[in-house]
């Protein structure tokens, strides 16, 4: 078992905002994805990578983004990957001072200022079993229980966690819904008979129930005898509720509308004017139903929305800010509105990144920004904060927008880490 820490406020929902449950504060999601558990490694990535164990030391890194100002980490996961066969990931690396830790973990343009500042404790710190080894306290049974032990870690830092399922045509269990649903549940099952669970992360664990379902062909609607978006997502939920009411927390994607240009991920487009005129599928009955839903209060749209250098589209200012406005935006201001009512949710960006490497890019990121913020010019088009965002990713080995970490996944990447601080609310230890 990790150790136990100090887990994060369990969460509700009160119409567009997630709050903190015991004091109704508003919580802004400033998260990670970091993937690993999808790609064959059965672990997060990464932890191969040797050198110093802030590089390389799983509990280390949890504490360090911490640190940095991440408040949540979402977990790309398949089965496949869940169901490997026994493995150790026990790495030789080299330990590290807290001087030297401090350092690493401060801006370089203002390390001299904080320089003398006192870093936080690690409230959950991990021993290794090993002199000089890195990791000897996985789990080396199966991914399911480094899964589990994966989330226990975030959260004793204080961090919330997303389950997120990212078969990327790599599995075919969405074309079966029954299969898909008691797939889901097992998972379930086991994060909710954790012995902690009620006390840490009963209302801290989000169930992303399907990434970007574009990749496989799957639309909002049922067809050709599978099922669609709105039966898988309304098939777990309703299964995980029955185990586990009030709670779990759900995320959202859209899919099926790239005819309007949206990114995998996106597509919540309900105008039937646009979905008519563009030849969309049609969220509409999805959340028709999901309104009508006990868990209709604990379920978060998560958008994911990409750059130029990664979707070849040249929507900028303007432009930008009405494709969002009308694809996601709507649903935290206006809501969906059905004949009795209409339901705010909350947003939060499942996806977002880049490499930081061209100028349309950089002038990309300072007006989704805007519209993020609700700030400048896209104040026109969204009048309200979104509640956060999960950046893609940590990982180096992202082979289109890299990672916040850098040669050979030893040194932080201070250009993406500063921007955030900048323009996405991020706030490090220091400037705290």
């Amino acid at each position: 078992m990790p150790p136990r820490g100090t887990p994060p406020p369990p969460l509700k929902l009160v119409g567009h905002r997630l709050v903190n449950a015991r004091n109704n504060k508003v919580v802004s999601l400033r998260g990670l994805n970091w993937f690993g558990f999808n790609v064959g490694m059965g672990m997060v990535d990464g932890l191969w990578a040797g050198g110093t164990a802030a590089a390389t030391d799983f509990a280390l890194i949890t504490y360090q983004l911490r640190l940095l100002g991440y408040n949540a980490v979402r977990l790309p996961f398949t089965w496949k990957d869940l169901n490997m066969d026994p493995r150790s990931f026990d790495k030789d690396c080299s330990p590290v001072t807290v001087d030297w830790l401090r350092r690493r973990l401060i801006s370089p343009h203002v390390v001299d200022k904080y320089a003398n500042r006192p870093l936080p404790g690690n409230v959950a710190p991990v021993k290794n079993t090993k002199a000089g080894y890195c990791n000897t306290y996985l789990p080396q049974s199966s991914g399911w229980d480094r899964l589990l032990y994966a989330t226990q870690t975030f959260i004793s830092q204080g961090m919330y966690v997303v389950l997120d399922y990212q078969p990327m045509g790599l599995e075919q269990h969405a074309y079966d819904l029954n299969l898909f649903v008691d797939t889901w549940a097992q998972l379930w099952r086991q994060v909710s008979c954790l012995p902690n669970f009620q006390r840490d992360l009963a209302n801290r664990v989000f169930v992303d129930v399907m990434n970007e379902p574009d990749s496989m062909n799957i639309r909002w609607e049922a067809r050709d005898g599978r099922p669609g978006a709105q039966q898988l997502y309304l098939g777990v939920a309703d299964a995980l509720w029955a185990l586990s009411p009030a709670k779990v927390l759900f995320m959202f994607e859209g899919t099926g509308q790239n005819m309007f240009g949206l990114n995998w991920g996106n597509g919540f487009i309900t105008d039937y004017n646009i979905i008519n005129s563009r030849g969309l599928s049609d969220p509409n009955p999805f959340f028709a139903t999901l309104v009508r839903k006990p868990y209709a209060d604990k379920s978060v749209i998560t958008p994911h929305v990409y750059p130029p250098s990664i979707t070849m589209a040249t929507f900028l200012g303007t432009s930008l800010w009405e494709q969002c406005r009308v694809s996601f935006g709507y649903l935290q201001s206006e809501g969906y509105c059905s004949p009795e009512r209409c339901t705010r949710f909350p947003i939060v960006i499942g996806e977002v990144g880049s490499a930081f490497e061209t100028a349309t890019d950089k002038q990309w990121l300072q007006d989704f920004a805007d519209f993020v913020n609700a700030e400048g010019g896209a104040k026109a088009y969204n009048t309200i904060p979104v509640n956060g965002w999960l950046w893609w990713a940590y990982n180096e080995n992202s082979g289109d927008t890299g990672g916040i970490v850098h040669n050979r996944w030893q040194d932080l990447h201070w250009e993406k880490i500063n921007w955030m601080i900048a323009r996405m609310g991020l706030r490090p230890w220091y400037l705290r």
